[in-house]
């Protein structure tokens, strides 16, 4: 791509960039260089950020692509693309382009910016979306920096001292000698990042061991990122785990009269919380009977997020299938244990980083609020007065 691609940004302390729909500061000095840096030129945005302008209507004298996922959305003065690579073949013909936000797009378009220019304003406040922390990233240096100044007397967070960042990625290095060829003439590849995530499995294993096989070879198959829990081991008095530290929380159970196992029911309820991100593993004896519907339903009664299920066949002598020696002999076997962590391993693939971003976003309201014991009160009040009298946006 020839195109210079550039993100732009305004962030507080914790890299905080918005709160509710709303800039999280108001600096005209920022919006007097937002205007002359993307004036011109295309800029990127989210469909939320597209809302955002007065009427939500496009950013005049620049040419406006907007990245979303909504196949129907179309607007007038825009120019819409559903994926990254749609995006990029846009701007290919362009000199410059620029990344205006939101989060999630600052978070995809990111790795192919070669220049951020950061507004940094030396505060802290509430905010719901947060910019990459470019100064834990080895990726990016930092090559100017103005002096401080003063947000105006007459602006409403006037005092708030902020600097103009210029930060860029380094050129990248030249391609390694020793590379070896790939083999049949094809070109190699490198394999996608895998995200950094932790999961707790939840689980409870009664009678011929089929859930504990499959569980412990999760386990054994990534290592250093799930961690196990027999159910049976916790406290009936205090069936509370703590799950704070755990992106994903897996529940896995045998079938039990078309349901799981009462005590991994009962911890469930006591351990999920709102918007914790869970999913199944269940082995069963009967068909169609691993579906979950009473694991949706503890979520659902939790503010939990049910994310997806998964089963296999599993041995069973219960009942009727004793007389026949048992129903699913050597079930759950190697081709089964191996479709679940086939399994596992799409699901962390396809939500990984999104759940990263989410517990990191959470993680910093977190200390924020431990850092302002009763910070919200006048945030929501000022944040209620923007809405009612309105601020002037980047135009």
């Amino acid at each position: 791509m020839s195109c210079k691609l550039s993100a732009i940004v305004a962030v507080s302390d914790d890299w905080g960039i918005g709160y509710e729909g709303d800039m999280i500061v108001s600096n005209k000095a920022d919006m007097r260089r937002f205007v002359e840096l993307t004036t011109g030129h295309t800029v990127i945005m989210g469909r939320r950020t597209l809302d955002s302008f007065p009427g939500g209507r496009p950013l005049k004298n620049r040419r406006n692509i907007v990245l979303t996922r909504d196949a129907s959305f179309e607007r007038e003065g825009v120019e819409v693309v559903h994926s990254v690579d749609e995006a990029l073949d846009a701007i290919a013909d362009e000199d410059e382009a620029w990344v205006i936000g939101g989060e999630e797009v600052y978070r995809q378009l990111l790795p192919f910016c070669t220049v951020a220019e950061v507004t940094r304003t030396h505060c802290l406040r509430l905010a719901d979306t947060h910019f990459p922390n470019l100064d834990e990233d080895d990726a990016w240096e930092v090559v100017s920096e103005s002096e401080p100044a003063l947000i105006g007397a007459d602006e409403e967070d006037h005092g708030i001292e902020y600097r103009f960042v210029t930060y860029r990625r380094p050129a990248a290095t030249d391609e390694k000698e020793d590379a070896e060829p790939a083999s049949d003439g094809q070109q190699a590849t490198e394999s996608p990042k895998r995200p950094q995530i932790r999961t707790m499995i939840l689980y409870r294993s009664k009678h011929h061991g089929n859930t504990k096989k499959v569980v412990d070879a999760l386990a054994k198959a990534f290592p250093g990122e799930i961690d196990t829990l027999d159910v049976a081991t916790v406290d009936k008095k205090n069936p509370k785990v703590d799950l704070s530290p755990y992106h994903l929380i897996g529940i896995a159970s045998g079938i039990y009269m078309g349901e799981i196992d009462k005590d991994l029911a009962r911890v469930m309820q006591a351990s999920v919380g709102t918007g914790d991100f869970v999913f199944s593993l269940l082995t069963y004896g009967g068909a169609s009977k691993w579906y979950g519907k009473d694991i949706d339903g503890i979520c659902r009664a939790t503010h939990a997020n049910f994310l997806a299920g998964h089963g296999c066949p599993g041995f069973d002598t219960w009942g009727p299938y004793k007389l026949m020696g048992g129903m699913n002999k050597g079930r759950p076997n190697d081709e089964d244990i191996a479709d679940m962590i086939a399994w596992y391993d799409n699901l962390v693939q396809g939500y990984g980083d999104p759940l990263i971003n989410e517990y990191e976003k959470r993680r910093r309201r977190a200390a924020w609020e431990a850092e302002h014991p009763d910070p919200t009160m006048m945030d929501k009040l000022k944040n209620t007065g923007r809405h009612l009298f309105g601020r002037k946006k980047k135009q």
